[in-house]
C-alpha cells in the first residue's frame, strides 16, 4: 500500500486541484490518502470531507507546524510506502506509479521524488547535493545565482539541473514536496524532527538517512507540478523568510558545527542573514510597487 500525506494551510483551491490529481486515475497497488489540516481558515477542510470523502481527514485546531502535521499523517499511516506531498502541487501521467515501481525495483534505494517542475515545465533544482556555507550565497534562488547561473558552486548543487534526460539519477536529498520513503525505513531513522516548524525538515531527514547506509535517487520520468510561492500571501511572506533561514541555520548547527566559534559558523549567520534582509527588501519594494499598481505583490519562492 501507498500512504499520500498532505498537509493544508490555506490552500483550498491548490488543495482541490492536488486532490483531483490523484484521484484521476487508478493505480496498481492500493492507496489511502491522508489530509492533515493546520486550522486552515478558507474552508480547506470542509472541501475535502464534502467532496474528498475516501481521504482521511486530521484536523488540528491549532497551526501545529509542517514537521508536526507530517508526523501526524505518518502516526497513521497503514502503506509500506509513504509520499509526503504538497497542497501546491499537481501529479502528471504515471508519476506515482513510476515512483513506487523504482523503489520496488531497487531495494537499497530509502527516498525517491520525480522531476519537479514549474508550471511551464522547468526543473525547479529541488534534488540536491547536501548544502555548504556557501549555499546561502549561491543557492537555488539566491542573487549571486541569478546573477551567475552556471557557476561551479551551484552546478555542484543542483544536481537535476545538470541532468536533463529521463535517466534516474542518485542525490543527497530531494524536496518534501514530493518524497516518497519506505516505511520501515522511517521506523529506522525516525520521522521528521519537529524542531523545524517549517522549511529543511526534508533535507535533515534525508541527510539522516543517507547516513544510515541507504540511496536516494531521483527519477525524472516522474513528474510533479509545483506551484512555488503561490499559497504565500503578502502578509505572511517576510515571517516564511525569517522562518527558512531560520531553519537553514537549525540544519547546519545540527549536522556540521562541532562549535559555535568555527569561522564557517559566523559566515553561515552572516549569509542567511544577508540573504534574508535582501529577500525582505525585494519584498518591501515589489509591496510598494504593487500597491502603486492595485496588485498583491510578494517574493516568489523561498528557498536555497
Amino acid at each position: 500500500m501507498l500512504s499520500i500525506i498532505i498537509v493544508s494551510y490555506n490552500t483550498k483551491k491548490l488543495l482541490y486541484q492536488c486532490l483531483s490529481s490523484l484521484f484521476a486515475r487508478e493505480y496498481p497497488i492500493p492507496i489511502e490518502t491522508i489530509v492533515v489540516d493546520n486550522d486552515s481558515q478558507d474552508g480547506s477542510a470542509a472541501m475535502v470531507r464534502e467532496t474528498f470523502t475516501k481521504v482521511r481527514l486530521i484536523e488540528n485546531k491549532e497551526n501545529v507546524g509542517f514537521s508536526r502535521a507530517n508526523n501526524m499523517g505518518l502516526e497513521i499511516a497503514r502503506g509500506d510506502y509513504i509520499l509526503l506531498l504538497n497542497s501546491d502541487t499537481k501529479v502528471l501521467g504515471d508519476a506515482l506509479t513510476n515512483l513506487v515501481t523504482f523503489l520496488d525495483m531497487h531495494p537499497d534505494v530509502a527516498v525517491v521524488s520525480g522531476r519537479i517542475v514549474y508550471p511551464d515545465f522547468s526543473d525547479q533544482g529541488v534534488a540536491r547535493t547536501f548544502p555548504t556555507p556557501l549555499n546561502a550565497f549561491f543557492g537555488r534562488t539566491t542573487l549571486l545565482n541569478r546573477l551567475f547561473p552556471n557557476n561551479r558552486f551551484s552546478r555542484k548543487y543542483l544536481l537535476s539541473r545538470m541532468h536533463t534526460s529521463n535517466t534516474p539519477f542518485e542525490v543527497d536529498w530531494v524536496s518534501g514536496a514530493c518524497l516518497m520513503v519506505r516505511k520501515k525505513v522511517l521506523e529506522e531513522v525516525g520521522l521528521l524532527d519537529e524542531k523545524f516548524f517549517m522549511y529543511w525538515e526534508d533535507a535533515d531527514l534525508c541527510f539522516r538517512i543517507k547516513h544510515k547506509g541507504w540511496r536516494i535517487f531521483c527519477t525524472p520520468e516522474a513528474k510533479v507540478i509545483h506551484y512555488e510561492g503561490k499559497s504565500t500571501n503578502r502578509k505572511s511572506s517576510n515571517r516564511l523568510i525569517i522562518e527558512f533561514n531560520k531553519s537553514a541555520y537549525r540544519f547546519y548547527r545540527k549536522h556540521y558545527l562541532r562549535s559555535s566559534f568555527e569561522i564557517m559558523n559566523f559566515v553561515a549567520i552572516f549569509g542567511l542573514a544577508f540573504r534574508a534582509l535582501v529577500m525582505i527588501g525585494i519584498n518591501m519594494i515589489r509591496e510598494k510597487e504593487g500597491s502603486h499598481n492595485g496588485k498583491d505583490a510578494v517574493a516568489g519562492s523561498i528557498d536555497i
